[in-house]
């Protein structure tokens, strides 16, 4: 087969002007690229709505978690001030109880200083009628001290004597005092501590 040029020419004509039908076809075919008519400009506008939509969308998700976080420190503050007026509490109780606690202990030295007093003051009454007998059975005869001393108590015999000045009076009651008395009474005289 034998081209003219004309028939050539005509070829590679419409393979040009053709080339690019077809292949502006395939592209709407397969859907890369579409013709839009009578679009309005407000598109560009309309992508900066659905980016600050997105933006705000976004924003509104973090605000969210923050109020969430607010809130979540709020509750914690609020707690904390709860334990802090009930440490106060605590606090001022215990100070109460503290004071009370003083002022027991300071009624209980008082007290302590009375009843020290009263024991010096007894044992000073005790001793002073002790001396006052003392003087009695000493200026009695030995038999009549002895009959009366004889009814006491091992120990208040034993501080009587004690009592007694006179050392000859003491050996003479002895010697009129019942035989286990007097053991009795020179034993515990001889174990008791000097003083």
């Amino acid at each position: 087969m034998k081209l003219t040029l004309k028939q050539l020419i005509i070829i590679v004509a419409t393979m040009t002007l053709s080339f690019p039908v077809v292949y502006m076809f395939m592209l709407f075919a397969t859907g890369n690229a579409r013709i839009e008519f009578n679009k309005p400009e407000k598109s560009k506008t309309d992508d900066k709505e659905v980016k600050i939509l997105k933006i705000n969308a976004h924003k509104d998700s973090l605000a969210a978690v923050q109020s969430q976080t607010f809130k979540a420190v709020e509750q914690e503050k609020a707690d904390l001030e709860t334990e802090k007026k009930h440490f106060a509490e605590q606090q001022s109780r215990m100070l109460m109880v503290q004071q009370e606690l003083d002022n027991t202990r300071n009624q209980l030295v008082e007290e302590r200083k009375k009843l020290e007093r009263l024991v010096l003051q007894s044992d000073t009454l005790e001793n002073k009628r002790i001396k006052q007998l003392a003087k009695v059975y000493s200026a009695m005869r030995p038999e009549e001290a002895s009959r009366i001393l004889e009814t006491l108590d091992d120990d208040l015999l034993i501080k009587i004597l004690s009592a007694m000045g006179d050392d000859r009076q003491k050996a003479k009651i002895m010697s009129t005092i019942s035989q286990e008395k007097a053991a009795r009474i020179s034993n515990k005289i001889g174990k008791s501590p000097k003083k």
